[in-house]
């Protein structure tokens, strides 16, 4: 007989598949989903084998949505790839969608954070950046974190493009900015940033090389605006 729970947990999987389904598309998806509560419990029963040989738990083999966070879905589908294999596959989403970064630059010397990130446990040099408000835009986004974070006065703002996070778990990215400042202010301490620096650019590059600053979108608004010659 069917696991009761098993059923109401891929019930609530399928009606919020049903509620969003620009998250389960495009039709011609290489890795597709699947959305027959008959082959998602298969893939629920062999994925749980395998996880039972090699000693691990088997609710890694359950489908639905794991987490429900108020900032984020964390998803588990059951998918098909070209090679016809069907197996689980985890991504995250965030609930606000896309963020906002930008890099900010006073009197030719980038403008960075010195932030202590939780998740890598570990200090961080980076830009602003931050999610979307309901009703705001991009850019408004990318203006407002650079007041927040670093006081910063922005005297001209140019788009630069978009950049996605990691694309083999999370599903959202972030619009790239160049930030003209007229000044800078004091560090957002409430957000676990203790300084804000100024470095050359000769300076910023070399901290990439070296891998001091190693966090993605800082090191993609810098790759935009140096292609744009904005720096």
């Amino acid at each position: 007989m069917p696991d009761r729970s098993a059923e109401a947990r891929i019930a609530e999987y399928l009606e919020f598949a049903r509620r969003r389904p620009e998250l389960f598309g495009p039709a011609d998806a290489a890795v597709k989903i699947l959305l027959d509560p008959a082959d998602i419990r298969r893939v629920e029963e062999d994925t749980a084998a395998k996880l039972r040989r090699r000693g691990l738990p088997e609710s890694g083999a359950e489908i639905g949505i794991v987490t429900h966070d108020p900032y984020l879905w964390f998803l588990r589908d059951a998918v098909e790839f070209p090679d016809g294999d069907r197996r689980p596959h985890t991504r995250a989403i965030n609930r606000q969608g896309n963020g906002a970064a930008a890099l900010p630059v006073l009197d030719g010397r980038i403008v960075l954070t010195r932030q202590f990130r939780h998740a890598v446990r570990r200090w961080s040099l980076e830009v602003p950046r931050g999610a979307l408000e309901e009703g705001e835009t991009p850019a408004q986004a990318a203006a407002a974190e650079v007041e927040e974070e670093i006081g910063g006065n922005v005297g001209e703002l140019i788009e630069l493009g978009f950049m996605n996070g990691s694309t083999n778990l999370y599903a959202n990215g972030a619009h790239l900015f160049f930030a003209r400042l007229n000044g800078v202010g004091a560090p957002q301490i409430s957000e676990a940033i203790t300084s804000v620096e100024q470095v050359t650019v000769a300076e910023f590059e070399r901290m990439v090389l070296a891998s001091e600053i190693t966090d993605s979108f800082t090191i993609g608004t810098f790759a935009h605006a140096r292609l744009r010659g904005l720096i």
